[in-house]
């Protein structure tokens, strides 16, 4: 678990470069503290979605939506947030991460991974600025 824990962490922060002027990020999505927000994940095929953050160098895991064997939505929260939840429907590849009023704390890099068709696929993520306040990277 460790090794998929560094790969996906390696893979979120290659929007992250070093040169000799300094980091260069890819551009970031900026709210103000208080507004809601929606980071949409595109993948089709797939039968699991978990929607993760990197702050602080650390991977979190938010939530993981997949389908049960009756076709019911099943919304796993893995971080005690009360203020973040999903939408979309699965057999488009489409579900978007809602983060309700979002917070200082919330600012980093978000993206979505998903099993499809036996493998495992990232998406290349999104940085989120909150009131200002940018999580940088380092690998």
């Amino acid at each position: 678990m460790a090794g998929v824990i560094r790969i996906l962490t390696f893979i979120c922060v290659a929007g992250y470069h070093q040169s000799s002027a300094g980091p260069v990020l890819r551009p970031a999505l900026v709210v103000q503290a208080g507004q809601n927000v929606s980071l949409t994940c595109n993948m089709t095929s797939c039968v699991e979605f978990t929607w993760y953050a990197v702050r602080s160098n650390q991977l979190l895991p938010l939530l993981t939506v997949k389908e049960s064997k009756l076709k019911e939505i099943i919304v796993s929260f893995n971080a005690a947030v009360s203020r973040f939840g999903t939408s979309g429907e699965m057999e488009s590849g489409t579900l978007t991460l809602h983060i309700l009023q979002a917070e200082e704390q919330d600012a980093g890099l978000y993206f979505c991974s998903g099993r499809c068709s036996g493998a495992t696929h990232v998406n290349r993520g999104m940085h989120l600025v909150v009131d200002g306040k940018i999580v940088i990277f380092s690998t």
